[in-house]
C-alpha cells in the first residue's frame, strides 16, 4: 500500500467553513482513519496548523484539530539535520519559482523518507520535480 504525504491544507479545509475542498478533504482524512490509506506527516505540519490558528485568534481551534490529528493514525515524521539539508538545496533550486521555505521542508522530509505523493490542493507543489502532487478528490 503506498503511503502518502498529507499537506496541512487538507486538515484545514476539512475543518474549515464551507469550501470546495472541504468534502474531498473530510472524505480523505475518513478513509485515512478506517486505514483504507496509509499517510504520513511531519512535525512541521502540527507547527502551520498551530501557527496559522494562533495568528488568526483561535489558538482552542488550533489546538483541537491538531489533537483531533493524532487520531487519524497518521505516520508523524521528523524533521531531521538530512532533511534541513536536502530543504536548503531544495530552497536554492526553487525560490525563485514561487515555492515556500515550508513546503520545501515537506517535500525534503518525504524524499528522505520515501514518499513520492504528497496529497494537497497546493499547485505550487508541481513546481518541486521531486515529488509528485495529487488533488484529495484524486483519492476519494
Amino acid at each position: 500500500m503506498n503511503e502518502y504525504f498529507i499537506d496541512t491544507n487538507i486538515f484545514m479545509y476539512a475543518a474549515g467553513k464551507p469550501h470546495e475542498f472541504k468534502e474531498p478533504c473530510v472524505s480523505l482524512l475518513s478513509r485515512i482513519q478506517s486505514g483504507e490509506l496509509k499517510a504520513a506527516i511531519d512535525t512541521e505540519v502540527f507547527l502551520e496548523i498551530l501557527y496559522r490558528y494562533h495568528h488568526i485568534n483561535l489558538p482552542d481551534k488550533g489546538a483541537d484539530l491538531a489533537w483531533s490529528m493524532m487520531d487519524l493514525g497518521l505516520n508523524v515524521l521528523p524533521v531531521t539535520k538530512k532533511d534541513i539539508e536536502i530543504s536548503l538545496y531544495f530552497y536554492q533550486q526553487y525560490q525563485d519559482r514561487g515555492v515556500l521555505p515550508r513546503d520545501i521542508i515537506h517535500a525534503a522530509t518525504m524524499v528522505q523518507n520515501g514518499l513520492e505523493t504528497i496529497v494537497s490542493v497546493d499547485k505550487h507543489f508541481d513546481i518541486i520535480e521531486e515529488v509528485k502532487r495529487i488533488a484529495p478528490s484524486d483519492l476519494i
